[in-house]
């Protein structure tokens, strides 16, 4: 009898996976934007967003009627019972002593707009820390670590070549199998370095039963601090610290300062710098086909520093996807849900352009003149600004007199000259396609103007392009 049932639930169960998936796949077949599931995605992100709001209005905040440029001081008696009320919530020892209270200060004083800005970018990568630190069981104000370590930034490089919000080194990050090649660098992904990291201080933790050993450890290394341990007789860090290097002897102090300031940061008068999105704010997406940050800007209409920074893992603008693979890119969610209708007419848009813009193995190495500046450069050798900046590895469009820049050019591609502007009575530019005139050839034609523009506006896709057919250029002035 029991058998029977069994049977019947597991056959029940494979049917439900099944009819599931089968609607999972025609739902992402599906390219016609649907208003319900517009809607139904609106209503999922407000309700996300409502508990990772921040306020940063300074006016409701300052409950303590301080002046904008007030920097409280407070005795040692008020900040030792403020963090005894903290060390009440964690199983790490907030003691408070001379070192403690020294990083306290550096922070209060010293820090005052690092710690607004941390406050704001808490809202972003706090709630992925505290999901995976509760799923491994761990203290949540293991996530402090993050601002200790990289101040919350995923692209941060150390002198020693730790990388990431966590900063794994590169021998560390392929124990926890963080991926890092020529084109990507797990120990930059938010999601998968957390993982590692909390990985990591599960194991540190087994070796040591000590959460303050287990920060001295992940700062110093296990066998450094065992090391000492075992030279010194010491039971615990506070004993060991005196015989540990001063970064190390700082490490705790520091993370014990960074709890403190977090959780009493408007007592001191620091209020949080609005950050650009909040986690709930932004979607994930499966590609499965290489694609560039610029076709995504181009074709969605968002900017590359903002792909670029909601996905650190990818290291040259690209998107890499082996074949029979599959890759995942972030996006403020409402572009999210309009690469998913459009994914389809991206790809294809992507494709035709590989064989135009594909790059000769030797490249021309240019000298930066006085005078001279990137659109300057990119005009001169008929490309854009996002390749050269992408060729050349450039964060900002800062350039130096005498800097070489490498530059690939394509020898098919030559000059033509510019025709008269032809404009319509509301003073929009008018452009006829010609043979061979891909969308992305038209957009290059007139600064400011994407892709995504002249789609939306003339109400067409890339199939729609044909020689003859008369289009509508969006006006950028």
């Amino acid at each position: 009898m029991n058998k029977s049932i069994l049977l019947l639930f597991s056959v029940l169960l494979f049917s439900n996976l099944l009819i599931g998936s089968v609607c999972d796949t025609i739902s992402f077949k599906h390219q016609e934007v649907d208003p319900k599931l517009d809607k139904m995605d609106s209503l999922w992100a407000l309700e996300q967003m409502s508990t990772q709001q921040t306020v940063t209005d300074t006016n409701k905040l300052n409950l303590w009627g301080y002046n904008a440029d007030s920097i409280p001081i407070f005795s040692d008696s008020v900040i030792k019972t403020r963090l005894s009320k903290l060390n009440l919530q964690t199983p790490f020892e907030l003691v408070y002593n001379e070192a403690v209270k020294k990083q306290i200060n550096i922070y209060a004083n010293n820090y005052r707009k690092h710690v607004s800005k941390m406050l704001g970018k808490a809202t972003y990568y706090f709630p992925l820390f505290e999901s995976k630190l509760e799923e491994f069981d761990l203290p949540l104000e293991f996530k402090y670590l993050a601002i200790v370590e990289s101040a919350l930034k995923p692209h941060a490089r150390s002198k020693s070549a730790a990388t990431g919000l966590w900063q794994f080194m590169y021998a560390t990050g392929k124990i926890y199998d963080l991926k890092i090649t020529s084109y990507i660098d797990e120990r930059s992904d938010p999601l998968k370095s957390t993982i590692a990291a909390c990985e990591y201080f599960t194991f540190l933790y087994k070796m040591f039963n000590d959460w303050e050993l287990v920060l001295a450890a992940y700062n110093g290394g296990p066998g450094y601090v065992s090391r000492a341990m075992r030279k010194t007789g010491a039971k615990d860090y506070w004993s060991v610290r005196p015989y540990l290097r001063n970064e190390t002897q700082n490490y705790v102090p520091k993370f014990i300062a960074v709890n403190y300031i977090m959780n009493y940061a408007g007592e001191h008068n620091i209020y949080p710098t609005p950050y650009k999105f909040t986690m709930a704010q932004t979607d994930t997406v499966t590609i499965v086909q290489t694609l560039t940050f610029e076709v995504l800007s181009e074709t969605l209409g968002v900017e590359v520093d903002i792909i670029k920074e909601l996905n650190p893992i990818y290291k040259r603008n690209l998107i890499p996807v082996n074949k029979n693979k599959k890759a995942r890119v972030r996006l403020p969610y409402k572009k999210a849900s309009e690469f998913i209708n459009r994914s389809d007419s991206i790809y294809a848009y992507s494709e035709s352009l590989q064989e135009k813009y594909v790059a000769v193995e030797a490249p021309i190495i240019h000298r930066v003149k006085n005078g001279e500046y990137l659109g300057k450069i990119a005009n001169q050798y008929h490309t854009t600004i996002g390749r050269i900046k992408n060729w050349n590895n450039l964060s900002s469009n800062d350039l130096r007199i005498g800097q070489k820049l490498v530059i690939y050019v394509n020898p098919d591609y030559s000059p033509k000259p510019l025709e008269p502007t032809k404009r319509n009575s509301k003073g929009e530019n008018i452009y006829t396609v010609k043979p061979g005139d891909t969308l992305w050839d038209i957009a290059r034609k007139y600064i400011g103007v994407s892709v995504a523009q002249i789609e939306q506006l003339n109400n067409i896709t890339y199939r729609d392009l044909k020689p003859g057919l008369t289009l509508i250029i969006p006006k950028t002035g």
